[in-house]
């Protein structure tokens, strides 16, 4: 499986702390199948402004510790990217770093963003030519339930990515992230989806979950769609052509 969205370089964003959380992230998405991951640590202005090199150095580290799991353990590099007006010259002048140097950024927005905000944002990126990738499409209160508005974003030119943690199936009781799981699962049902990745983060509330969701996909819609949504369209990104 190949992973475009992970939080896995330490003591650069809210994701691992130390070398040891880093590497102990790397093993469990080495277990569950995963062969390649695209580091996305977080570019959030007024939240997540670690400096370029520090990223770019702890990645080093991380490229490194995942040699030492297994030699077919590949580790790229991205962001993932909070979009604030500010963010389209750094995009332009590759300040911040596209996916593995493709024409495909990784977009995110908060929970509350209005459809015309993301709509607006996300045609300004296109307009760079830079291809969206919108991260956890599930997240967006304005996108529940509404199959035009996404496939609008999709006919404009933009991909779409679910969590893994999201395709989990819902607790009995107590599950904060029902309402994702259910909107995860209307996006699946509709063909709205090109790539789950695990926005992993640590070993206890964000971890990869890249086995468990990819044998229920397969099991609710067929290996030939797990395999596309966890192999083929994220080798086509990191690869930089066209799904």
């Amino acid at each position: 499986m190949i992973d475009i969205h992970s939080h896995i370089v330490f003591d650069v964003d809210d994701g691992p702390k130390s070398r040891d959380d880093s590497r102990a992230l790397l093993a469990e998405a080495y277990d569950q199948g995963v062969r390649t991951i695209v580091s996305t640590s977080h570019r959030r202005k007024g939240m997540f402004e670690t400096p370029e090199d520090k990223i770019a150095a702890n990645f080093k580290v991380v490229q490194e510790l995942a040699k030492e799991i297994a030699p077919d353990l590949t580790i790229l590099y991205g962001a993932e990217i909070y979009y604030t007006s500010d963010i389209l010259d750094k995009l332009e002048n590759q300040i911040i770093p596209r996916l593995n140097g493709t024409r495909y950024a990784l977009i995110e927005f908060s929970m509350n963003t209005p459809y015309r905000e993301i709509h607006n944002a996300l045609s300004k990126v296109l307009m760079l030519g830079i291809t969206p990738v919108i991260a956890h499409i599930e997240r967006y209160h304005s996108l529940e339930n509404d199959e035009k508005k996404v496939r609008e974003l999709i006919n404009m030119g933009c991909y779409t990515q679910i969590n893994s943690s999201s395709i989990l199936k819902p607790k009995l009781f107590g599950d904060t992230y029902k309402f994702m799981k259910k909107r995860a699962r209307y996006f699946l049902e509709r063909d709205l989806v090109h790539m789950v990745a695990s926005d992993m983060h640590n070993l206890d509330d964000r971890k990869p979950y890249m086995r468990d969701a990819y044998e229920l996909i397969s099991e609710k819609y067929g290996e030939t769609k797990a395999r596309e949504l966890f192999e083929t369209n994220p080798r086509i990104i990191i690869e930089d052509k066209i799904i």
